[in-house]
């Protein structure tokens, strides 16, 4: 006999309407819920307090931002205001002066900028590469202090300046009797457009130059070499055609009977009208008061540009020597390490100064 089959008990699923109320009594919970939310949101945002706490932090970050992007520009501005000027530097010597006096500013000054040195000798110089020099001898003659010799030696400065004038952007004369800080040279040329018609040095005499003949009947002042002397690169461009050649710049001269410095000066402002900027900073060894105050001298040094030297008193004597005497007759090393002393011969040398000074 056959039982009759069974199956498990089936589950009933609940009525189509019971589920959709569910469904909805959610949704709705769900949507009161929500709205409880947004309505509590909107109560904040309309509350006056909570308002002001939001305008303070809106326009806090609203101070950052500006102060981030001022941060920004200055930097900006700074980085190309920082871009480093090119300067050549040229030295006038003549043989018989290495030892005695070029040989210190080998040792000291021109080894930090020797890339940028270049040199107008007589005859050829120990330790220095041809490529670097331009000589004079044959040209130029003897060694003089002629008004002719001067002019001649000076016109071989413009074969150098042209030359190199794409390189460069200031072109600065020094004599082998002038220490030059280097820092402070660049620091204040810096600050000087190079693309601008610039005559930069120290006036030679304390009035100008009286001038009452053609051309150009008015008085101007000119820089003395011997303290050094710096022209931008736009200038040494609008002198060539009166630098162009050795026997332009001589004949210049002879013609209006003026010595190098003066006849330079002639040519930039009459021609050029390119006044003198005068630099006080810049100093020969033609000064008699440079160095004849101890206590304006110890308290300025360091901001000056140029030293020049000559004995029997016009050099830095007052200074601590940090080096034997006939190691540094002028004190230009000493000067040079107290300019410097973040070089490690500097720091030692000066070490040993203050260790002795305190036996």
């Amino acid at each position: 006999m056959l039982l009759p089959r069974t199956f498990p008990p089936r589950r009933e699923l609940l009525p189509t309407n019971i589920l959709g109320r569910c469904c909805k009594v959610w949704s709705c919970s769900c949507y009161s819920y929500v709205r409880r939310r947004c309505h509590r949101r909107m109560s904040l945002l309309t509350n006056s307090s909570y308002q002001r706490h939001l305008l303070i932090i809106f326009l806090f970050c609203l101070f950052i931002y500006y102060n981030l992007l001022t941060q920004t520009k200055n930097s900006d501005i700074i980085n190309q205001t920082a871009k480093p000027i090119r300067i050549l530097y040229l030295i006038r010597t003549a043989a018989h002066f290495y030892r005695v006096r070029l040989i210190y500013l080998l040792q000291t000054w021109i080894s930090l900028v020797k890339d940028d040195v270049f040199f107008t000798s007589d005859l050829l110089l120990p330790n220095i590469s041809e490529t670097r020099m331009i000589l004079t001898k044959e040209t130029c003659g003897s060694e003089a202090h002629s008004m002719n010799i001067l002019c001649c030696k000076t016109a071989h400065d413009f074969i150098i300046y042209h030359r190199y004038l794409s390189k460069y952007d200031w072109f600065c004369h020094f004599d082998d009797d002038q220490y030059v800080n280097v820092n402070k040279l660049e620091e204040y040329l810096s600050t000087l457009d190079s693309n601008q018609p610039y005559y930069v040095g120290r006036a030679s005499w304390s009035d100008t130059i009286k001038r009452s003949k053609e051309p150009f009947p008015y008085p101007f002042w000119f820089a003395t070499l011997g303290a050094g002397v710096c022209l931008s690169k736009h200038s040494i461009s609008l002198l060539e055609p009166y630098t162009q050649s050795v026997s332009a710049f001589i004949d210049g001269c002879i013609n209006e009977n003026y010595h190098d410095d003066i006849y330079l000066g002639f040519l930039l402002n009459g021609y050029l009208n390119i006044s003198l900027t005068q630099n006080s900073h810049f100093h020969s060894h033609l000064e008699k008061s440079f160095y004849h105050d101890k206590q304006t001298f110890l308290r300025t040094f360091k901001n000056e540009i140029t030293f020049g030297f000559s004995r029997p008193d016009r050099y830095p004597h007052f200074l601590p020597q940090l080096y034997q005497s006939n190691l540094d007759p002028y004190r230009i090393r000493t000067l040079h390490c107290l300019l410097n002393t973040q070089l490690k011969e500097c720091e030692r040398k000066i070490q040993q100064h203050l260790f002795n000074s305190t036996k």
